[in-house]
């Protein structure tokens, strides 16, 4: 089989596989929104946000380290496994010693046992991600994703069984814990590997060094990605941080289902052709164009029916979400593309590139963020979050010409006349309809339906050509008719 052929399999795998877990968080984050308050979701961010900061071991890049390198040997997987393992019980030991330091900071004083309980399933994944990184590099997301889904639904299930019992913010933990759990234990049955060789120092030495190239970047990713918790949770307090949690959640779904692809299977696919520019530029002009065709047009009219989307699913209670979910929902179009170059960037060894730009965001945040938040609330720490992920694709695509072969017209130009398109069409239906008066239920598939159906349409006038000899390739590869790099 080719790799074109197994790239495109394996992601169709990852597809069903995303749809099937979208699904089940979907369903699950209804049930726990309705069961917990707004304080349970408030402290877990605040407590991810501090456990990020201390966190050793997602910020080496050892991951990254560990797929560029070829080919995957007992002694990489000896190596990487012991690294994972020392620097997840290094975050432990930190958790401990900053604990009482936030309780005397103001903080609360559920948030030590909540901290030590993040930094034990740490630990755990920290064992599992070997095993799952020697499957997905060798582009086998059959048996990864059997595991990986398999272990949401029960992890899922228990928490929804916890909450209803009353346990708050426990359920939430074990949500996280018993999906790490399992999935560990079944990656490493999947796997079937065996640790036939020592740990090497100088391998090590070699994945540190590399590593440290990314831990700029990843404290950045940090800052950017959890730094909006710290600032709702601390100027606007633990409850209008839940509802700012809830409306981020619901905007990373129609994103968050491109992105689990595209980290899954880019990363080990442009590593694979890294030493080629041009099956490098088709395949990374394949990735964009599927998460702009999948990922906008969904966001959109999760944009359009916002105040009607929390209604029905989350209660009245939950509408304060409603507007923060229009804000951060063109945050979440954006977070694919950045997902996309980062992993260009550290198949093809540049990792520095993605700390400058994460740099760059993570900067304009806290800049911008801080005084935003301490006079707007969370309505500010939302439109700072815009503000700083703008910046960073700006930067970023200025970086990718030099890697790849892209035109930006043609990348970016008609998915915008696809989104005009469909605000225009919920925009009429809203004067000339009156949908405003309709039941919310109906007012949310008729808008959110015709506003996507609309940008498909004109996306596909468009592009005509382009959409044909895609589908087509793509077509052919999972029939294994292909012989060449998906581009």
């Amino acid at each position: 089989m080719s790799l074109g052929q197994r790239a495109v399999r394996g992601t169709a795998i990852v597809l069903a596989s995303s749809y099937t877990n979208m699904a089940v968080g979907f369903v699950t984050t209804v049930l726990l929104t309705r069961l917990l308050a707004p304080d349970d979701f408030g402290l877990l961010a605040l407590a991810t946000f501090f456990f990020s900061l201390l966190d050793l071991r997602n910020k080496m890049g050892l991951d990254f380290a560990f797929v560029h390198r070829q080919p995957t040997t007992d002694e990489l997987v000896a190596t990487h496994l012991a690294l994972q393992c020392a620097l997840s019980l290094g975050s432990l030991i930190l958790v401990l010693v900053a604990s009482p330091l936030l309780v005397a900071a103001g903080y609360s004083p559920r948030l030590p046992w909540i901290l030590a309980a993040l930094a034990g399933i740490g630990l755990v994944e920290a064992a599992g991600t070997t095993p799952r990184l020697v499957l997905e590099k060798e582009l086998a997301f059959a048996r990864s994703t059997v595991v990986i889904t398999g272990s949401l639904i029960a992890a899922n299930a228990l928490a929804v069984l916890l909450a209803w019992r009353g346990a708050g913010i426990v359920s939430l933990l074990v949500q996280s814990g018993a999906n790490i759990f399992f999935s560990t234990i079944g990656l490493w049955l999947m796997s079937r590997l065996r640790l036939r060789k020592a740990f090497q120092w100088e391998l090590a030495k070699w994945m540190l060094r590399f590593g440290l190239a990314v831990a700029v970047g990843s404290i950045s990713a940090v800052i950017l990605l959890q730094y909006d918790y710290f600032l709702a949770g601390t100027f606007a307090g633990a409850a209008a941080l839940g509802y700012y949690e809830r409306a981020y959640k619901i905007a990373v779904w129609p994103t968050g289902l491109v992105t689990h692809v595209v980290s899954r299977t880019a990363f080990p696919t442009y590593a694979k052709v890294q030493d080629d520019r041009g099956r490098l530029s088709k395949a990374f002009n394949m990735t964009l164009w599927l998460i702009t065709m999948v990922a906008l047009p969904i966001a959109m009219a999760m944009f359009v029916t916002a105040p009607d989307f929390v209604r029905v699913l989350f209660g009245e209670r939950w509408l304060p979400s409603a507007g923060l979910l229009r804000l951060l929902v063109g945050v979440a179009m954006l977070r694919p593309l950045l997902d996309d170059t980062g992993a260009l960037f550290n198949a093809v060894g540049q990792p520095r590139r993605i700390s400058t730009v994460l740099a760059v965001q993570a900067v304009t945040l806290v800049l911008a963020g801080t005084p935003m938040t301490w006079r707007w609330g969370v309505t500010g720490t939302a439109l700072a979050v815009g503000i700083a992920f703008l910046a960073g694709i700006i930067l970023d695509y200025w970086y990718v010409r030099q890697v790849v072969d892209l035109s930006l017209k043609q990348a970016f130009g008609v998915p915008a006349l696809g989104l005009a398109a469909g605000l225009l069409v919920w925009w009429s239906g809203r004067q000339f309809v009156h949908t405003a008066g309709w039941h919310p239920l109906a007012r949310l598939i008729v808008e959110g339906g015709i506003s996507a159906a609309a940008f498909y349409i004109v996306a596909g006038l468009l592009q005509r050509e382009l959409v044909r000899e895609r589908l087509t390739l793509v077509w052919s590869l999972l029939k294994g008719s292909g012989t060449r790099c998906a581009g």
